[in-house]
């Protein structure tokens, strides 16, 4: 019934030689022979942008391609820069965003997070892949009104929690494709009595 989120969905489902010349032999370097390494050199931040659609179904239904969705959508812009990382197996990202939503619901909002990227899978070779989690504080222009009608407290200022999956050819390459649960959070009552909201979105990054 609502091809961009079911869309989303089916997508997400499947995503040296040494020189002679009268000197001492040089190793070429990673980018001669066509590899890219995360090193001072390498790209440290990434623009990117998403589209998704609300799913009234909870995150854990979501992760296993259990969703409802409703005629109400998001478009995200987010820069985010590299902190620090730990060799080639995960690395810190810092992303702010800004998101507008049409709909059910007609707002802005802005959000920020501290991402973990788990980097290393057994087929980086054929598809290199990641992982994040992430959380941080999200702000609503207005009380959103889906977060209002399902729940008997909507707040403005509530906890942004994104999950994501990115794939992009392997090498190095500066591009990637990516879906995220886009996830609004009162965290448990921990931070907020308030209940939160799901989109599901697909999405395109350049890192640089």
């Amino acid at each position: 019934m609502y091809s961009v989120g079911k869309g989303v969905i089916l997508v997400s489902g499947l995503m040296l030689f040494p020189v002679f010349s009268g000197a001492p032999a040089e190793i070429p370097t990673d980018k001669e022979i066509g590899i890219q390494r995360m090193g001072p050199e390498s790209p440290r931040w990434s623009v990117s942008g998403y589209v998704g659609q609300v799913t009234y179904t909870r995150f854990n239904e979501i992760v296993r391609l259990d969703t409802d969705f409703r005629s109400s959508y998001v478009a995200v812009l987010a820069a985010s820069r590299v902190l620090f990382e730990h060799g080639d197996l995960a690395r810190w990202e810092l992303e702010g965003q800004v998101a507008r939503h049409w709909g059910k619901q007609r707002h802005g909002e802005i959000n920020a997070a501290l991402l973990l990227r788990w980097r290393r899978f057994p087929w980086d070779d054929f598809l290199d892949t990641s992982i994040a989690l992430g959380a941080g504080p999200s702000y609503a222009s207005e009380v959103p009104a889906i977060e209002a009608d399902r729940h008997d407290r909507a707040s403005r200022r509530l906890f942004y929690m994104p999950f994501e999956i990115t794939a992009a050819p392997p090498g190095g390459n500066s591009w990637e494709v990516f879906t995220r649960v886009h996830h609004r959070s009162g965290v448990f009552d921990a931070l907020s009595r308030a209940g939160g909201s799901n989109f599901v979105g697909m999405g395109f990054r350049r890192r640089f």
